[in-house]
């Protein structure tokens, strides 16, 4: 064995002490919303009587109070490809690819959360839906009026097919301004809402999760907050366009808002020939009858989307 297999053996074994024997390994290793699906995975496996899971992720505070995952790893790829080479059950579901010569995302035969099911080797029932598990004492301090609601102008400069401008965000808050107090999370470079509470860029993960948990409805659009919403049980109104289907990456319980053209869905992060007409077609007071009707909903338990994986 040379020095070098020796020092690789060393590190795996050490790796192999740090997570205490899992029987499977969890990884994805892109951005919070990839991570925050894939407790979707871990959930799936625990009903089927898996043992220890172990997720690796930058974000260890996603997984706080979650049953399905025994323990969280900030380390990253090479680790995971050291413990899948030394024998561990490594699950790294990653949905899809990118292809930079089109700017666009591919790979989408079923909703992410089934695809990477079945990239975990599962059969049967999945629930299409995350989890986030608050403690009483967090949800409490979520709770700042009532009624209240979340709105995410997101100001995504990778993901400029996803963004909805944000005049129209503001005609909706200034719609029903007087049915909800509105709570803008999100990124604090995102562009402001007159009239909702600031909150962009000063709460934590979770913090902004019991925000939503206690909230009347969620605004935004397809991403994280949008999969927080829907782990809290949290009623909300997705502005898609026409960049993604909602059927790939959204969930039925929401009021998800298509704009239909001929090149939709494009699944292209930032290139648009046409002026994002997606985007454009779709008119503020289409979304804040959309809102209405999901306040109308309140108290009411939310669909749970289900799939059959079929063996192949």
């Amino acid at each position: 064995m040379s020095f070098r297999e020796d020092i690789s053996r060393t590190v795996a074994r050490s790796q192999y002490l740090f997570i205490g024997q899992p029987e499977y390994v969890i990884f994805f290793g892109h951005g919070l919303g990839d991570d925050l699906l894939c407790t979707a995975v871990a959930h799936e496996l625990k009903k089927r009587g898996a043992g220890k899971i172990v997720m690796f992720s930058q974000y260890p505070s996603l997984y706080e109070q979650n049953p399905d995952i025994a323990e969280v790893s900030t380390l990253g790829y090479p680790a995971v490809g050291r413990l899948q080479h030394w024998g561990y059950k490594c699950i790294i579901p990653q949905y899809a690819t990118y292809d930079d010569a089109t700017d666009r995302d591919v790979n989408f035969a079923a909703h992410f959360i089934e695809t990477m099911c079945r990239m975990a080797g599962m059969t049967g029932p999945v629930d299409l839906r995350p989890y986030i598990y608050l403690l009483p004492s967090e949800i409490e301090k979520g709770r700042l009026y009532s009624p209240q609601a979340v709105i995410h102008s997101a100001g995504l400069a990778a993901m400029k097919n996803k963004q909805w401008p944000a005049e129209r965000y503001q005609a909706v808050a200034d719609d029903l301004r007087k049915d909800v107090q509105w709570i803008q999370l999100g990124m604090a470079d995102d562009p402001p809402i007159r009239g909702a509470l600031d909150l962009r860029g000063r709460t934590t993960l979770r913090e902004s999760a019991a925000i939503v948990a206690n909230s009347s409805v969620f605004l935004g659009e397809a991403g994280f907050l949008m999969h927080v919403a829907r782990a809290v049980n949290t009623r909300a109104v997705i502005v898609y366009g026409g960049r993604e289907e909602p059927m790939v990456s959204g969930y039925r319980a929401n009021e998800n808002i298509v704009g239909h053209t001929d090149c939709s869905p494009c699944w292209q992060r930032t290139r648009c020939d046409f002026g994002r007409e997606c985007m454009q077609i779709i008119e503020p007071e289409l979304v804040a009858a959309a809102i209405r009707r999901q306040l109308q909903l309140e108290g009411m338990p939310l669909d749970v989307e289900q799939v059959n994986i079929e063996p192949k």
